[in-house]
């Protein structure tokens, strides 16, 4: 009975542990949270400098996701620095928990797990984990990972009182209920702590390299007809004083003027059979007036750009870092009667307008401003789509007329909700699947199909998007 006693013997006399041993290892559980989560801090901070966006931007992440995060990694420490206490105060053998006592060791190898074992182990995941999370998964990790994270940290804490369940039997209900309550406290608090001055870091960062707020659509090119249209940028945006700068694609400040070197040069780059191909992207601001936008496309236009492509928001969160989604158009040989020539300018190349040879036995006026008027018809946005379906057929023209309140924004809400309306109508009309068909015309480019291609050409003709535009 004596060898049983003193081998199995599980009752613990808590009063035998010294103050001085159960301040020293709640001091060095607590000092140990704040090291963890420092070290955690500083690996977000750092994996956030290192990972840029499409333009070599860091990422910037909100507030309530951030606060996320900082709650996410102050749990964590937390469970690990009470792990080192707890080591810390029964490392000493006393009656019950001798050497000969298998819970002791068992308490002791529990914790030593969940301490330097893990914290090792979680750093080597975490990182490479988030190498990945960075690169496909967007930023919002913790708003999309929430339950996975809350069930970690579920099962770390109770991985903590695995053991200690065992040998503590008076009050344990009220222990525990203590021990969480504290948890959560000092979670909550550690979670508070910012280490670094995140907020000079995000800007100084766009004051290197701003972030372009571009318009929303509802409507945009599709995937593959992005092949040939990354080779030049240029960038409409409000300057340090508030005034508009055009702005080449490092963010260097241009003038109107410089746009011919930078397409000259373009040209230059790239070969005969793709040159045709090439058009200049606008990433501009959604707030800008759509005069300041139009008399960039008319100088485009005078050095022989005819297409231009409208960066618009890309609301993917997986691909939204990489690059904005697209609207390509062409530049309206209108343009020549919006912005005619200056007292000083140099005369101008005759310009060829086409529409003025073609014949159209219907005129479609689009007032466009803070409110869209078609035929002096005010129409909500959400009905825009329908309506242009109503109009659009190859003898139809569309006169967009621009007010002094149209912004950038405006223009591409009609102009998407004009394209989305064709697109549609071709759609409904086309004899084989419209997207399947578009697919397959491209995938065989050197290799045509007649049919294919007499298909998408007889849509193209039933269903135009012819736009001459003006100014009030």
């Amino acid at each position: 009975m004596k060898l049983n006693h003193l081998f199995y013997n599980s009752e613990v006399n808590f009063k035998l542990i010294s103050k001085k041993r159960i301040i020293l290892s709640i001091l060095l559980g607590l000092a140990s949270a704040v090291l963890f989560y420092s070290f955690f801090y500083g690996l977000r901070e750092t994996e956030r400098i290192m990972f840029l966006d499409f333009e070599e931007r860091p990422m910037l992440l909100s507030e309530s996701d951030r606060q996320l995060f900082n709650l996410f990694f102050a749990a964590i420490s937390v469970i690990l620095g009470n792990s080192l206490a707890i080591n810390l105060l029964f490392s000493r053998p006393q009656r019950a928990f001798s050497r000969r006592n298998n819970k002791r060791i068992r308490i002791l190898n529990d914790n030593t797990f969940l301490g330097f074992n893990f914290i090792h182990w979680f750093a080597k995941v975490w990182f490479l984990f988030a190498t990945f999370y960075s690169s496909y998964m967007g930023s919002k990790f913790i708003t999309n990972f929430l339950w996975p994270s809350i069930f970690l940290i579920i099962v770390l804490y109770l991985d903590a009182w695995k053991t200690l369940s065992l040998v503590i039997k008076n009050n344990r209900l009220k222990t525990i209920f203590i021990h969480f309550c504290a948890f959560v406290l000092l979670s909550f608090c550690l979670s508070r702590l910012n280490l670094i001055d995140y907020k000079s870091l995000d800007k100084a960062a766009y004051r290197a390299r701003p972030n372009i707020d571009v318009p929303r659509s509802g409507y945009s090119d599709e995937p593959y007809e992005r092949r040939y249209y990354n080779y030049l940028v240029f960038k409409i945006d409000f300057d340090s004083h508030g005034n508009i700068q055009l702005f080449n694609e490092q963010y260097e400040p241009i003038e109107l003027t410089d746009a011919y070197n930078y397409v000259n040069n373009m040209k230059n780059e790239l070969t005969e059979a793709v040159s045709y191909r090439a058009a200049t992207r606008l990433r501009a601001n959604k707030s800008i007036p759509i005069r300041y936008v139009k008399e960039f496309e008319f100088e485009l236009f005078k050095y022989g750009q005819y297409k231009i492509i409208y960066e618009v928001q890309n609301d993917d969160e997986l691909t939204n870092r990489f690059y904005n989604n697209q609207i390509k158009n062409y530049i309206s040989t209108s343009l020549h009667e919006a912005f005619p020539r200056k007292p000083n300018e140099p005369p101008r190349v005759p310009f060829f307008d086409k529409y003025k040879e073609l014949e159209f036995s219907d005129t479609i006026r689009v007032n466009i401003g803070k409110k869209i008027m078609i035929n002096e018809d005010v129409v909500v946005f959400e009905d825009l789509v329908d309506e242009f379906k109503l109009h659009v057929n190859s003898s139809t023209i569309f006169e967009y007329v621009y007010t002094d309140e149209a912004s950038y924004q405006n223009f591409i809400d009609v102009l998407s909700a004009h394209k989305k309306a064709i697109k549609q109508l071709k759609v409904r009309d086309s004899k084989f699947d419209y997207d399947e068909m578009m697919l397959q015309i491209y995938r065989n480019q050197f290799s045509r199909d007649t049919i294919l291609n007499n298909e998408r050409d007889r849509l193209r003709e039933k269903y135009p998007i012819h736009i001459i535009e003006k100014f009030e």
